[in-house]
């Protein structure tokens, strides 16, 4: 009698439920490792796309300061002109009707346009400090050290890291190799006449708007005047603009000529009427013939400079005689000047060098990157392991490889950001770009350049590459990445583009 044999099913049965464990424990290893991936990229996005936002709102408000710059200035003007105007009117009435006009009242008035100057032209030099103290809490508060990533990068996942050395790309593009700008430093800077910017000195230049804000000013109402009343001038010039015939007021835009748009200065504020007939409306009895009013100008210099103007009617050239016990050049000043001689305040403009560098380096427009990592060996990685993680070693033709799934047993070697194994990066882009189309029926392209007089500032996601100076592999190397930044260069050897030109290094 032969015994039967029994238990054939069970182990077919436990070898099959190996199989199907380990395949289990796999495609849950693998769909984890696929979902983290997918994770830490669309945190990268996500910081990426929140610093460029931040930085076109940045770029948004500068623009917003400068104009309302240029608003103050314009309104600097258009009071020192009321007094020149009023001054001829008042002498006028002086001398067809003595008295008729108070001199304590004309002379309070005056002293009240005469602050309200002053103070115009102050307020405009605030607008300054607070377009570059915005600037400032951009690079410090959110660029560098990689701040606002790594705010973001938390919000999403707690054991996501943003090295502080992943913000040397951004804030060079942004600020070049200079320090976080202060309005001081600034000014000391160009008194010694250290201070610079050109290419590689970043998208801003803390005080390279003078220039295009001054021009804006004049521009507000016909380039060279800043009103509208026939046979007076006013505007910003040397000191000989107030009796100067170059100045002249344009009826149209289309009588503006380019050429002279650099032909102003801002060395002082003046105001001109001259050779005009005025009615003294005020006298009791009409003069029978109307009284000629000799010219009339009121210019004002930086608070340094004592060489401040007011003349009207009796009150002859050269004008820096005491009005009312007080001598002009209290009564007409402007605030102090921060380079001298000048009462312009500065303004924040763009990078005129890098705009003139061209497509090669989207125009100046920055780009700004995010490097985001997690770490397989990390404690918190340790303290939770994940009982599908496992440790592989493969032996092929006499040779033994490791692969170390299971770093929270421990067996990963203790390494640092240089494993391509142990670190799990990510690195995304976001532009800032200048958004004022002209429409295509016109030509297309831009209806001026990247400009901070203009809030058209946006932001998108773009290619990690493609700019001049775009080196992905550079700035994962230098945030301490080796191991991946090789790994993308042996990509790029054998044919891999990531959307930048076939020529761009890596």
């Amino acid at each position: 009698m032969r015994r039967a044999r029994r238990g054939q099913a069970l182990v077919f049965f436990a070898l099959t439920l190996l199989l199907l464990a380990l395949m289990v424990l796999m495609t849950l290893g693998f769909g984890m490792r696929a979902k983290e991936r997918v994770e830490i990229q669309m945190a990268a996005d996500a910081a990426a796309y929140s610093q460029a936002v931040a930085t076109a709102r940045a770029f948004n408000a500068i623009a917003v300061m400068n104009r309302a710059q240029v608003a103050h200035m314009v309104a600097m003007a258009g009071t020192q002109s009321l007094i020149s105007n009023s001054s001829q009117e008042y002498a006028a009435h002086d001398v067809a009707c003595p008295g008729v006009i108070p001199p304590p009242v004309w002379f309070a008035a005056d002293t009240a346009a005469a602050t309200q100057v002053q103070q115009l032209q102050g307020r405009a030099g605030n607008m300054y400090r607070a377009g570059l103290n915005i600037y400032g809490r951009l690079l410090s508060d959110h660029i560098a050290r990689q701040d606002l990533t790594r705010r973001v990068a938390q919000t999403v996942n707690p054991e996501l890291r943003a090295p502080p050395e992943g913000a040397a790309k951004s804030f060079s593009e942004l600020n070049g190799g200079n320090d976080v700008p202060e309005r001081d430093a600034v000014i000391q800077s160009i008194k010694a006449g250290t201070y610079s910017c050109g290419v590689g000195d970043g998208t801003l230049c803390p005080s390279g708007g003078g220039i295009p804000a001054l021009n804006a000013t004049m521009g507000s109402m016909g380039w060279t005047w800043v009103h509208n009343r026939p046979g007076g001038s006013a505007g910003f010039g040397t000191g000989g603009a107030a009796v100067s015939t170059a100045f002249r007021r344009y009826g149209s835009a289309s009588q503006m000529d380019p050429s002279t748009y650099n032909t102003i200065s801002g060395r002082n504020s003046t105001a001109h009427d001259h050779g005009r007939v005025v009615y003294p409306s005020r006298c009791p009895t009409a003069p029978p013939i109307p009284p000629v009013a000799l010219d009339a100008w009121v210019m004002s210099d930086e608070l340094q400079t004592h060489e401040d103007q007011h003349v009207y009617g009796a009150r002859l050239p050269p004008g820096q005689a005491p009005e009312d016990g007080v001598p002009p050049y209290e009564t007409h000043t402007l605030g102090a000047c921060v380079v001298c001689p000048g009462i312009w305040p500065y303004s924040i403009g763009y990078n005129v060098d890098e705009l003139q560098a061209g497509a090669s380096n989207h125009f100046g427009q920055p780009k700004l990157y995010s490097i985001l990592y997690r770490d397989y060996a990390s404690d918190e990685r340790r303290a939770r392991p994940d009982p599908w993680n496992l440790f592989f070693r493969f032996r092929f033709a006499g040779t033994e490889t490791e692969f170390d799934n299971s770093s929270p047993l421990g067996r990963i070697r203790p390494t640092g950001r240089e494993d391509v194994q142990r670190n799990q990066v990510a690195l995304s882009a976001g532009q800032v770009y200048y958004h004022r189309p002209r429409p295509a029926a016109q030509g297309g392209g831009w209806r001026e350049p990247p400009n901070f007089l203009n809030p058209f500032w946006r932001a998108t996601l773009v290619s990690a590459e493609g700019s001049r100076d775009d080196r992905p592999a550079d700035s994962l190397g230098a945030a301490g990445f080796s191991g991946h930044a090789r790994t993308l260069r042996e990509l790029h050897s054998v044919g891999y583009r990531g959307g930048g030109p076939s020529d761009r290094g890596y």
